[in-house]
């Protein structure tokens, strides 16, 4: 893996800073030698040359359709496709590579998992190898070289630029990676989708060689003209793709371990790949013999956040999420801060997205009982995934110093185990329509779904409520269903998390989706 193979494009957000790096694998080519690509491309041949396959992330415009649909959606764009240079090619020691073949297997598991029919991924076929191929600079590519010379199945996985939220499009990227990966038979160690944002925890610098300082990403940085500054470390919730750049000063890649002299106010710009995740100004005194402070000023800060979830108390830094489920009651407790008693009287507590009175400038968000089910506006989240994520704010003179978050997940209906009068259980899902003999009693043995253990849930069927509890729960009379179908819903707090039609029938059988009725498949429960 060559994470971030071309980096200074990547932070300058700026596709080819040196020219475009994926036209420089072809056989001979030799940019000059101040051309730091070539470096990299070098060591990527190498590799190509040690692998059996290739995958080259990329962004595309548009989308691609083998037809013209529209100037956004057609043949000439690259965004939300597989790219191959064949069909299929056979290597310099005979074995044919079916790269169609395998990017169509691909291509078919992932669109099962995206929801938006307008993102779903094509196979581009850029016959580079054909003499009338459209695509005769992909001969200078990567991919090309993996095929022709390295005699490797290479792929090129594009997802649109026209996505806009980036969340999406690495989630696109993942799970094209993640089913690659099923194909050639690789256990992911980390095969999880979504990612979290990225945040600065900390950041050690040294002045004049001294004792280094914890900097946060809302201090002040006091320093005298001609100091010596030095980045020491970057601390995040991530560990690669971290620089440090300074605004202000001559332009670097990354001032992380380099040291520089401070001669004016400047602005230390912390940043995961492209993102800004931290600015830190630097404020100089010109004048040295006048003496003032210098060092890292003292920011108000927030060492960690309290909220009690239901009857669970919990404790959370600065920067970490803590998940709940939507309809859990939060309060949120006084935080810990670095804050003298006077300062502690000015801070307020912001949730964002909840109003904790009719004026539209609450004084505080402290000390309410939070309903996440009623008491949050979804406009202020940020949708990921099944879960919206809201800030918990630190303010002080309306400045935030402080920031965690907090998930709120949609409780929902893993399955239910039922059993008639005799044999074993049989599983059911949420959304699923059984048909029961009418002879039958049906017995409800187990719920599974998402939420911890202790959670009270309840069964309602045909205007009933019951408390679920296997030991006590009466049976469901078949004959006293109606042929049509009677809603069973799983409930918490009222709400249903999960719904499953049965009817009376002529035997045990089990619709799944728009298939049609099976045999249900018993299992030892």
């Amino acid at each position: 893996m060559v994470p971030r193979a071309n980096f200074f494009s990547i932070v300058n957000n700026t596709r080819g800073a040196n020219g475009d790096m994926n036209r420089k694998f072809a056989k001979g080519n030799k940019p000059a030698d101040s051309d730091r690509d070539m470096r990299v491309v070098d060591l990527i041949k190498d590799l190509m040359n040690r692998s059996d396959f290739f995958l080259n992330l990329h962004d595309g415009s548009g989308f691609y359709s083998p037809v013209w649909e529209s100037p956004e959606r057609n043949p000439a764009r690259y965004g939300q496709s597989i790219i191959a240079d064949s069909e299929q090619y056979t290597a310099r020691d005979g074995q044919v590579l079916e790269l169609g073949r395998i990017a169509r297997r691909v291509i078919e598991k992932v669109n099962a998992q995206i929801a938006d029919p307008q993102h779903l991924f094509r196979f581009n076929n850029h016959r580079t190898i054909e003499s009338d191929t459209r695509h005769k600079e992909q001969r200078l590519s990567a991919t090309y070289y993996g095929l022709t010379k390295a005699g490797i199945a290479p792929f090129a996985i594009e997802t649109s630029k026209n996505i806009p939220d980036y969340h999406t499009r690495v989630m696109y990227q993942t799970m094209v990676i993640n089913a690659f990966m099923d194909e050639f038979g690789i256990i992911r160690e980390n095969p999880k989708i979504y990612l979290d944002q990225p945040v600065l925890k900390y950041m050690i610098v040294s002045v004049n060689d001294r004792a280094p300082m914890v900097v946060s990403g809302h201090d002040l940085l006091k320093l005298h003209k001609g100091d010596r500054l030095k980045i020491v470390h970057i601390e995040s919730n991530y560990e690669r793709g971290l620089t440090a750049q300074i605004k202000g000063a001559d332009r670097k890649l990354n001032y992380l371990n380099r040291e520089i002299s401070v001669t004016d106010n400047m602005e230390i710009q912390v940043r995961k790949d492209r993102f800004l995740i931290a600015s830190i100004p630097v404020e100089v005194n010109q004048n040295r013999s006048a003496g003032g402070p210098a060092g890292a000023h003292v920011e108000p800060r927030v060492n960690h956040f309290c909220l009690r979830v239901n009857d669970k108390t919990y404790v959370v830094e600065p920067g970490e999420e803590l998940t709940v489920m939507r309809g859990d009651k939060v309060t949120i407790l006084d935080p810990k801060t670095n804050l003298d008693k006077e300062f502690e009287k000015a801070m307020r507590i912001d949730l964002r997205g909840f109003q904790a009175e009719s004026s539209p400038y609450p004084v505080e968000d402290r000390g309410h009982v939070i309903d996440t089910d009623k008491d949050l506006q979804e406009k202020y989240g940020t949708p990921r995934g099944d879960v919206t994520v809201y800030s918990l704010q630190a303010k002080l003179n309306n400045r935030v110093f402080g920031q965690s978050f907090i998930a709120v997940a949609r409780p929902k209906l893993d399955y239910v185990v039922l059993r008639g009068s005799v044999g074993s259980g049989f599983v059911v899902q949420s959304d699923d329509r059984l048909e029961v003999p009418a002879e039958e009693v049906l017995r409800i043995v187990d719920v599974r779904t998402n939420l911890p253990e202790s959670t009270p849930l309840f069964v309602t069927m045909s205007g009933r409520t019951i408390r679920w509890d296997p030991t006590t729960l009466p049976g469901i009379d078949a004959s006293k269903l109606s042929d049509q179908g009677t809603p069973l819903d799983i409930t918490r707090e009222g709400r249903s998390i999960g719904r499953i039609w049965v009817k009376r029938g002529s035997q045990f059988r089990l619709t799944t989706g728009d298939q049609p009725p099976e045999p249900v498949v018993r299992v030892r429960y």
